[in-house]
Parts: C-alpha cells; sequence; structure tokens
C-alpha cells in the first residue's frame, strides 16, 4: 500500500471537520510552529500524552476508511489539509480524489509553491489559503530557507488558484521585527492590486518558537496591521489567542485512533 505524509489527525465537533496533518514540508520556515508543536497545539494538554511517540506514515488507503468511521460515529462535513506542507506530498491528488469522494469540503493550507502542480485536480469551490511569508524577497528567502525568487513563483500562483474557480484567501504573519505592519501593507496592496480586493487577508499572530529571538506581537500591534491592509482590502482578519477562544472539542483520530 502507498504511504501518504500524513502522520496526524484531529477531529473538531464545532464544525465536524478533521484536520490533516501532512509530517514534511518544502520550506524550512525559521517560525514554523513544528519547530514547538510536532503535533496539533489545539489538542490542548492531552497533546502531551503523545510525546515522542513514533512518527507513522498513513497509507492513503486506509485514510478513507478512518475517514469513513468518522463520518459515521461523529458527523463529518470539511477536511483541512495542513501541515507541512500538503501539496509535497506525491500522493496529494489521491489525498483531495478521497475528500471529493465523501462530498467533504477541502480546505487546502499552504505556502503555494506548488500548488501550479497541483491545481487542477482541487475540486472547484474548495478553499485554498496560501500563506505569504513576506511581500520582500529578500525577508521570504531568508525566512523559508528558499530562494528570493521563489516569492514570484508563490505571488503567481495566488492569480492562478483565483483563476480556477477556487475559494482564494491569503495569510501572513505579524512578526514583530520582521514582518510588521509596513509589510503587511505592501502584501495588501499587492493582492488588491494583482488579485482582487474582495480577495480575503488573515493576520496570524506570531507563536515564538524555540531557536528564534522574535516575540509575540501585541494586540495594538495586530491592530494596526488590519487597519493598514484595510485600506487596501475590503475583507482582513486578524486570528489571536487576544480575541478567540477555543470552540468545542478537540479528539485525536490518528495515529491512535479513539471514536
Amino acid at each position: 500500500m502507498a504511504k501518504t505524509t500524513i502522520f496526524h489527525i484531529t477531529y473538531y465537533d464545532y464544525d465536524k471537520s478533521v484536520y490533516i496533518q501532512f509530517l514534511t514540508c518544502n520550506f524550512s520556515c525559521l517560525g514554523c510552529i513544528r519547530r514547538g508543536y510536532l503535533w496539533d497545539h489545539h489538542y490542548g494538554n492531552e497533546g502531551s500524552l503523545l510525546g515522542k511517540s513514533r512518527v507513522e506514515l498513513l497509507e492513503v488507503e486506509k485514510l478513507g476508511e478512518i475517514l469513513k468511521i468518522v463520518e459515521r460515529e461523529l458527523g463529518l462535513q470539511r477536511a483541512v489539509l495542513g501541515g507541512g506542507e500538503p501539496t509535497a506530498d506525491p500522493l496529494f491528488c489521491k489525498v483531495v480524489e478521497i475528500l471529493s469522494g465523501m462530498n467533504l469540503e477541502a480546505v487546502v493550507l499552504t505556502n503555494g509553491y506548488l500548488l501550479d502542480k497541483v491545481v487542477n485536480c482541487i475540486p472547484k469551490g474548495s478553499i485554498v489559503e496560501v500563506s505569504v511569508k513576506s511581500i520582500h524577497p529578500q525577508k521570504f528567502a531568508m525566512y523559508t530557507g528558499r530562494s528570493a525568487d521563489d516569492l514570484y513563483r508563490v505571488l503567481r500562483n495566488l492569480m492562478l488558484v483565483a483563476s480556477k474557480g477556487l475559494r482564494l484567501i491569503t495569510e501572513t504573519i505579524l512578526i514583530p521585527g520582521f514582518n510588521n505592519a509596513g509589510d503587511i501593507e505592501l502584501l495588501a496592496k499587492y493582492i488588491a492590486e494583482h488579485v482582487n480586493v474582495d480577495t480575503p487577508l488573515i493576520i496570524d499572530e506570531y507563536v515564538p518558537v524555540p531557536k528564534t529571538s522574535w516575540r509575540r506581537p501585541t494586540i495594538e500591534e495586530l491592530n494596526e496591521a488590519r487597519q493598514r491592509a484595510e485600506k487596501h482590502l475590503k475583507n482582513v482578519i486578524v486570528r489571536s489567542s487576544y480575541t478567540m477562544k477555543p470552540k468545542g472539542n478537540v479528539y485525536l483520530v490518528f495515529p491512535k485512533q479513539i471514536i
């Protein structure tokens, strides 16, 4: 049986969704939350029960079986693909096909670099959330471990996704001293001019991880970034621990299925 790079699946009862996480990535982001949390950090203290459990990769044939059990036992409407980088999995299109066959809404969280290779296998109407680490090529290269030119591929893929009938969402992270409110405003201006003023932009709060010196932004800094982005885009959302509270319960589905 062919193995995916899926290593972890959690279930959220408030919206009947699964979060399917892929282990590998084609970027080496300095602020990646995987540097501090291997398992889904929304799983709370119970996530510590996984500890340093051996990582097991899921066979693609088993994914559908697991999701059908979840659907039968708890109800299932939505599947979020994250990671890591889902589009870097050679079996990504097969995974999406399984979701489509179950009539699940698909949400792809991606760095955008490989979207031109897989966009045609993502069903129309799916949500594609592309994270742009920085609008500045040199900052992008420093943060991601890629080349400065790779930023332009990510930006081209924003326009490609929008042209394919997919629901594009853009995302960036407010990192004080690196990706500031002014940088985020420039990104918003680019999106407005090259994609669409109606394209949503999510501004995430940076969560400090080991071996980085950056701090968590304040709520005032997040609000400033939102206000500056709103000069250019109609739909700007701040996603932060200051305002967002946990919803419902989170259950472990894989590697140790408990439902």
